[in-house]
């Protein structure tokens, strides 16, 4: 059983990065590599998972930067009550955007500011990185898939509905598909503000990931696994490309506007 939040998994991280890659301007591209010496997104967003131990130790709150619990039984509970101190996704995403953004600031701050950056802006368009029930974000609820699988909900969306929409295609071939395909929604997907992303990814785990689901009351994990029907799995593994190819756009217009001259806010 998942004991963290962990975004979208290794894979649907890597998804995320290669979307952005191919969306950055060359300005941002080479501001990129001067910063971070590469601009291989999919291996930088992963670090904030796979270094998060070390992470903690340096900076205690950064645990609670990759989401935001707002309660789905209780939506209008003020920001404050699941953002204390600043300390969930939403905020540590405009910190870490004014930093890069920032040309004045440190190499390493910079560069720090990316890592996050292309890790969380991915995290929060996974639907239990935006909302609650009072079980970790679905980390205390176990499911059963219909293969027979028992593991935390949290852990179906950010690893099994991934790999399945994924069948055979590596990251980067199915980033390299999924992009095409959704192209045209550019303009669109990139539009809104963080606050405007974080409400989308709400609303999503009310109506995708908690509302289809039987017997489950507010603020309460049942003790014994929720089955999962064919086609809720169906209809979650659906969503992925576009969640995956929705964040990754995003990603890019993040870096782009901090680093392109042309494009700063």
């Amino acid at each position: 059983m998942a004991a963290t939040a962990h975004g979208f998994g290794a894979d649907g991280h890597r998804v995320t990065g290669e979307v952005a890659r191919a969306l950055l301007t060359p300005a941002a591209a080479a501001a990129l590599e001067a910063i971070s010496g590469s601009a291989d997104l999919a291996r930088l967003s992963l670090v904030a998972d796979t270094e998060r131990s070390s992470l903690a130790v340096r900076l205690p709150s950064s645990p609670r930067w990759h989401y935001d619990d707002r309660l789905i039984c209780h939506p209008d509970l003020p920001v404050g009550d699941y953002c204390r101190n600043g300390d969930c996704a939403s905020a540590a995403i405009e910190r870490f955007r004014k930093v890069l953004a920032d040309r004045r600031a440190p190499i390493a701050a910079r560069a720090e500011a990316v890592m996050f950056l292309v890790h969380l802006v991915g995290d929060i368009h996974q639907p239990l990185h935006a909302a609650d029930n009072n079980d970790r974000g679905g980390n205390d609820l176990r499911v059963r898939l219909p293969d027979g699988r028992v593991l935390a909900l949290h852990a179906a969306w950010d690893t099994a509905f991934v790999r399945e929409a994924l069948g055979a295609q590596t990251p980067h071939d199915a980033a390299g598909a999924w992009l095409a395909a959704r192209r045209p929604s550019l303009k669109d997907w990139q539009a809104g503000t963080v606050q405007d992303w974080m409400a989308e990814s709400y609303q999503r785990a009310v109506d995708d990931v908690y509302g289809p689901l039987s017997g489950v009351p507010c603020d309460e994990a049942p003790k014994s696994p929720v089955e999962l029907s064919p086609d809720y799995v169906a209809h979650a593994t659906a969503m992925m490309p576009e969640l995956l190819v929705e964040a990754g756009m995003r990603i890019a217009r993040v870096l782009n506007e901090a680093l392109d001259p042309a494009l700063h806010r």
